[in-house]
């Protein structure tokens, strides 16, 4: 039985065109953008989109090249506008309108529980997930956290408050709505629980396109999609992504 009985009866082809178009929005973003602040030497857009996606979960990938973090934030705006814009637009064509009724997207007090699973998930079973991965690749453990360490050694002052924000504060509310409203309730409403489940957490990994962090992605996928089934709302898996992305930032600034 699914959460939501009255939820919307969303097409999964829907879904993944809603992510086809939203993956485009944020190339074509990106290239418009870097040219208009003058970095259209930064590289091919659907690498630095890549490098985006990467830099928000806190883990980008080592082709990227390094940019004034500010930039980097404003290079969210062509992603967030796909992601949301999509969400939104399903909403309106094939569901009620509401975001609410159709993806859940309300949190109640007890929701704030998600934070510390966040956080447990990150220090916990990220690691046990990731690290036979990277023996068995014949990669170094630091390795996993390379990247990381280089966004946060763009960000001093200011730029740890930019930080924070988009890592903790932005992305997990326009990633939730998405990959655990559109893209869960979308599979769930014509499958089964299971199956939307690990689909949702699968194309949640690929989508930050990182092969070291791919399986811890899923893990927490997997996590952040089951809070959302088992309450049939997003705040907690929100408050999840939150503490899971919060724990990234604080260790490396820390570290650093």
């Amino acid at each position: 039985m699914r959460p939501a009985p009255y939820e919307p009866r969303f097409r999964v082809s829907v879904a993944l065109v809603a992510w086809l178009a939203a993956f485009v929005i944020a190339n074509v973003g990106s290239l418009i953008l870097l040219s208009v602040l003058g970095y259209a030497d930064s590289g091919d857009p659907s690498v630095r989109t890549a490098c985006n996606l990467g830099e928000l979960a806190g883990q980008a990938p080592s082709s990227c090249d390094p940019a004034p973090l500010w930039v980097t934030a404003v290079l969210q705006i062509p992603l967030w506008v796909g992601l949301v814009g999509g969400a939104v637009v399903v909403s309106r064509r094939f569901g009620t309108g509401d975001l609410r009724r159709d993806y859940g997207l309300r949190a109640r007090r007890s929701d704030l529980l998600g934070f510390p699973i966040g956080v447990v998930t990150q220090l916990v079973f990220v690691p046990l997930v990731s690290l036979p991965i990277i023996w068995l690749l014949g990669e170094r453990s630091d390795e996993l956290s390379e990247p990381a360490r280089e966004l946060t050694g763009r960000a001093e002052g200011f730029g740890i408050l930019l930080l924070a924000l988009l890592v903790v504060g932005v992305a997990p509310v326009v990633e939730e709505l998405f990959f655990r409203g559109l893209v869960l309730r979308s599979i769930q409403a014509r499958y089964d629980n299971t199956l939307a489940l690990v689909g949702s957490s699968v194309l949640f990994g690929l989508a930050h396109f990182q092969l070291l962090q791919l399986a811890a992605l899923i893990m927490f996928g997997l996590v952040a999609g089951y809070c959302a089934q088992r309450t049939g709302r997003l705040g907690m898996s929100i408050y999840a992504h939150a503490g899971f992305n919060a724990v990234t930032v604080l260790l490396l600034v820390l570290s650093d």
